[in-house]
């Protein structure tokens, strides 16, 4: 699958960062959720790893996240997870366990006093950056600041 840009709304990033922060020293992650190549809804779930160099998603609550998402009609277009103390790029173990080449993969690194987002497609153990756009609200978007590329 290729995806040449995708949109994120701006209160999506914000309760992506309040649940990453939160989660501190470990990692926060969840699943974002819209239509098309639009995110407009981001679910956070537990991290069962409990960890601040790897995560998973709790089962109950992520089975939970998949019906209300069914029930709203949204299609899952993503995960999303913080790096507390690295870049926002996947590591080998993201890389080597990522299986949805069809869903954008995203990092939140929390490692400076600013927040970096980053967004990629991971197939065949390859990583490819993708660009995003920072969207304010459904009918309107602004490039307000694109995704870091590495």
């Amino acid at each position: 699958m290729t995806i040449s840009q995708i949109s994120i709304q701006a209160h999506v990033i914000r309760e992506i960062q309040g649940h990453c922060l939160r989660q501190l020293p470990q990692e926060g992650c969840g699943i974002l959720a819209g239509q098309k190549k639009q995110i407009t809804c981001f679910f956070s779930i537990p991290n069962q790893d409990h960890s601040p160099d790897t995560f998973s998603f709790e089962p109950r609550t992520y089975l939970d996240t998949i019906r209300k998402m069914r029930t709203k009609k949204l299609d899952w277009l993503g995960v999303v997870h913080s790096h507390p103390e690295t870049e926002p790029y996947p590591s080998s173990l993201d890389i080597a366990n990522w299986h949805y080449p069809e869903l954008s993969y995203w990092i939140l690194s929390l490692k400076s006093q600013r927040c970096r987002l980053s967004a990629y497609i991971i197939q065949n153990g390859h990583v490819t950056p993708i660009p995003y756009r920072i969207a304010t609200n459904r009918y309107e978007e602004n490039d307000l600041d694109r995704g870091e590329q590495q």
